[in-house]
């Protein structure tokens, strides 16, 4: 990987909030994975959180602002963990407040939405909710695999 490709993996990753920018997401994955020696269980968990939130984002938070954007920014070690911040200009919204979906008890009761908070909370370490004046600031942190789980 040359140092320019290296560098454009620090970068902040810009989406407009749009469905279909969620595909910009694992390719930013891979280069970041690639440049901090990321596990691909690790990357895997990551992409997943990112484009699950990425989505609740864009569905439900900017339905109205089709110039909007969402930004996902890495930080590699804060205190041990892998950290993406997202940021948008959505009404507030915590995730952390939702509570999780209560376990079917049939397969009728089983639906194909509604469950990406929940993923979050299982495939992430350690997850953080800020309202700021522009909107909303998603922190999501994943240790490395062998490390103690976050809080």
């Amino acid at each position: 990987m040359n140092s320019e490709s290296a560098n454009s993996a620090a970068n902040p990753l810009i989406l407009q909030s749009r469905l279909s920018e969620i595909s910009r997401i694992p390719p930013w994955i891979e280069e970041l994975a690639s440049h901090h020696a990321i596990p691909e269980q690790t990357s895997y968990a990551i992409d997943l959180c990112l484009e699950e939130a990425v989505s609740n984002i864009v569905r439900h938070g900017h339905t109205s602002d089709s110039g909007a954007t969402v930004t996902v920014t890495f930080l590699p070690d804060r205190g041990g963990f892998y950290t993406f911040v997202i940021e948008d200009t959505a009404p507030p919204f915590n995730p952390l407040l939702v509570p999780a979906p209560p376990l079917p008890t049939s397969l009728d009761e089983i639906s194909n939405g509604g469950h990406g908070i929940h993923l979050l909370r299982q495939f992430a370490d350690a997850v953080e909710y800020e309202s700021v004046p522009t909107g909303n600031r998603l922190i999501i942190s994943f240790l490395p695999p062998g490390n103690a789980r976050g809080t």
